[in-house]
């Protein structure tokens, strides 16, 4: 999209003072690439604070300086002898392409020209661009500099002025009768930093409402939803890092693997519904058992798992215990029927130094499989 900015420096008008100061510039320029003339220009042009880019008749780059690299992300050697208009230009932008390719055909000067270019990482640049051809001996145009002034603040600033017109407009048409208020509408649109204070204050509300969400989800990926307990998912991680912290400390860490007992035939017998209630009060018992630092698992349908830092075998029977015996205590009256009571079997393991989680799994795993076949409603600890 193509626009005079009568904001813009002209082109014409830089060239006239440099003529001034240096006496003579059309000379200088039609020897731009011979003798010290050369060396002195581009010395000029490299320093200065504008992109500054100059191309053949065919809109080839010859030269372009660090202000155009830092502009554009195109470095002197990758811009070199490539089209300004092919390296700049956004695809949907057809008048800014031909804008570019037909620079040598018009005036030889152009001013204010507005532009939005494409830099080599993708982000879109609005300029204001003023363009100079260099005629040859034969007066004929040989040579183009090109000078590009980002302007993408000023433009962004522009549009967001304009939206905000709009709503006010918007405003006005539904309370047209209502003078004071659209008076003040336009008070606050003139009032950029309070404008602002409030687009902050609403982006900080967004972001911690996304914080929120992703927190939520977070807990929701590896938490057991019946049971509030965390999922096995999540216990290979937490697993992983407490061994890795005892190895590293010396100090004792245990797990207790746990199943409750015959529930295959309670949910036979009562139905699933109140299997479900006899899995969330056995998730309820055991994190008001447990410490803060310990971590409790549903390990699987029936099965739990809770990992006990700095805990040794022991300790970690005395635990089990208490757990299985608030168990034990517990009544279920499913179908409003006599109080049934579940019990769980406990099987305890102590990681040895340079023992893996799986083996230490099996071993607590081979315990509980011990409190089956001793009758259940225990719990059993081996060192072996």
């Amino acid at each position: 999209m193509m626009k005079n900015s009568g904001n813009s420096r002209s082109i014409y008008t830089e060239l006239t003072e440099l003529r001034d100061k240096n006496k003579s510039l059309e000379e200088s320029l039609d020897s731009i690439y011979s003798g010290c003339d050369q060396s002195r220009l581009k010395e000029l042009f490299a320093c200065a604070a504008s992109a500054i880019t100059i191309l053949d008749k065919d809109g080839g780059i010859l030269f372009s300086n660090k202000a155009f690299s830092i502009l554009t992300g195109y470095g002197p050697d990758e811009s070199l002898n490539n089209s300004l208009h092919t390296l700049i230009t956004p695809d949907y932008d057809n008048d800014g392409r031909d804008y570019l390719q037909n620079m040598f055909q018009g005036p030889t000067c152009k001013n204010g020209q507005s532009l939005s270019i494409i830099d080599k990482h993708g982000h879109v640049h609005f300029v204001d661009m003023s363009v100079a051809t260099i005629a040859s001996d034969q007066n004929c145009p040989e040579k183009c500099i090109c000078i590009l002034h980002d302007v993408t603040a000023e433009k962004e600033a522009e549009v967001r002025r304009e939206e905000l017109i709009e709503e006010l407009m918007e405003v006005k048409e539904l309370q047209e009768d209502n003078a004071a208020q659209l008076a003040t509408l336009l008070h606050e649109l003139d009032e950029k930093n309070y404008a602002l204070e409030q687009e902050i204050a609403e982006r900080k509300r967004a972001e911690q409402k996304l914080k929120e969400s992703e927190e939520r989800f977070k807990y929701m990926s590896i938490t057991d939803q019946l049971t509030g307990l965390y999922n096995r998912r999540h216990m290979l991680d937490v697993a992983e890092k407490e061994i890795h912290m005892s190895r590293k400390t010396g100090l004792p860490l245990s797990i207790l693997l746990m199943d409750v007992d015959d529930f295959k035939i309670f949910n036979d017998t009562y139905g699933h519904a109140a299997g479900d209630v006899v899995l969330q009060s056995i998730g309820t018992i055991i994190k008001e058992t447990i410490r803060e630092k310990d971590k409790a698992f549903r390990y699987g349908g029936e099965e739990f798992m809770v990992i006990l830092p700095e805990t040794n075998g022991q300790q970690a029977m005395q635990v089990a215990e208490s757990i299985r015996n608030t168990l034990e205590a517990y009544e279920y009256r499913p179908h409003q029927g006599n109080p049934v009571h579940k019990t769980i079997s406990i099987g305890v393991a102590e990681f040895t130094r340079n023992e893996s989680l799986e083996k230490a799994i099996k071993r607590a795993d081979d315990n509980m499989y011990r409190c089956k076949i001793k009758g259940k409603n225990r719990v059993y600890f081996s060192c072996e």
